[in-house]
C-alpha cells in the first residue's frame, strides 16, 4: 500500500518557508505604500499650487508685483495666503479632489505668495487640523 499525502515535516517546512518569504516581503510592501502616499501628497500640493497660479493671475489686481528697487520679497494679497479652502469656494479646485478623509486635511493649509519685483513665488504650507 503505498502512502499519499505530506508528512507533518514537509507541511511544517512550507509553513516556515512562507512566514519567512512574509517577513521579507511586509516591509517592502508597507514601505512601497508610504512612498505611494507621499509621491500622491506631493502631487495634490503640486496640483494646488497650480491652481493657486490660475487664482493669481485672474485677481493680478490683488496681487502686484514689489517695486524693482525693492529687492527683498514682499507678501501681497491676503495676507500673501491663499487657503485651499479658498481655492476650492471660487472654483479653482474641483470639490471631488479633496474628498478623502486624508485629502480633506488639506483644506485648512495654504500657499503663500510673494513676489520678487520679476516673478511671483509660490510655496505650500501644511497645517495640523481636523477635517
Amino acid at each position: 500500500m503505498k502512502n499519499k499525502g505530506f508528512t507533518l515535516a514537509e507541511l511544517l517546512g512550507a509553513i516556515v518557508i512562507l512566514a519567512i518569504i512574509a517577513v521579507i516581503a511586509f516591509p517592502a510592501v508597507l514601505g512601497l505604500l508610504n512612498s505611494s502616499q507621499e509621491e500622491t501628497d506631493k502631487s495634490m500640493q503640486d496640483f494646488a499650487v497650480s491652481a493657486t497660479r490660475e487664482y493669481v493671475n485672474d485677481n493680478m489686481d490683488s496681487f502686484p508685483k514689489a517695486l524693482a528697487t525693492d529687492t527683498s520679497e514682499k507678501t501681497y494679497g491676503n495676507d500673501g495666503n491663499i487657503k485651499i479652502q479658498t481655492l476650492l469656494d471660487e472654483g479653482y479646485i474641483d470639490s471631488t479632489t479633496i474628498n478623502s478623509e486624508k485629502n480633506c486635511q488639506m483644506l485648512n493649509d495654504y500657499i503663500t505668495v510673494t513676489s520678487d519685483s520679476k516673478k511671483y513665488n509660490y510655496k505650500y504650507v501644511e497645517v495640523e487640523g481636523e477635517c
